[in-house]
């Protein structure tokens, strides 16, 4: 039997390869938030979540509770955008979550959540052979802000259009 220490090839006498890892290692964080990998911005997620915890005295459970929250956000590319999270290049860690927000129970206990975008109501005019074969009322505009919508008023018709659901 040969001695298997033999064919182990020493990786720090390669002293060029050292300092790529190093400079590799040391830019990995020097990006964009939406540049990162996800490795990475799980890292940045929990450094987060430890410093939020160290500011205000949060209970282990409830860190766990936010880290779940905020890696399932990720997953679900809810925080896959830079306008979503304010991240510090220079100091490489987070700086805000905008989407988050901290309830207080009446029991002291720190609940999280993620407010999700609403969805924006757009207008768009009809053309004129769909204005004539729709029925002319007014009630839709009734019933659409009755509904918490918007109506838009194309002269004779009522219109109401959202944008679908992200």
């Amino acid at each position: 039997m040969s001695d298997a220490s033999a064919n182990i090839i020493d990786f720090s006498v390669n002293e060029s390869l050292q300092r790529l890892i190093e400079a590799e290692a040391s830019s990995a964080f020097k990006k964009p938030w939406h540049r990162l990998e996800r490795g990475l911005r799980l890292n940045r997620l929990r450094l987060f979540v430890n410093e939020m915890g160290e500011r205000r005295g949060l209970k282990d459970s409830e860190r766990v509770a936010l880290l779940t929250l905020l890696t399932k956000a990720l997953d679900k590319k809810i925080l896959n955008s830079k306008l979503s999270v304010e991240y510090d290049l220079e100091q490489e860690k987070i700086l805000e979550i905008k989407p988050l927000v901290m309830h207080q129970s009446s029991t002291g206990e720190v609940l999280f959540q993620l407010l999700e975008k609403r969805n924006a109501v757009t207008f768009r005019k009809r053309t004129s052979a769909a204005a004539t074969s729709a029925p002319t009322s007014s009630a839709g505009a009734e019933t659409a802000t009755a509904q918490g919508g918007v109506a838009a008023d194309t002269g004779d018709t009522a219109t109401l259009v959202t944008s679908p659901a992200q």
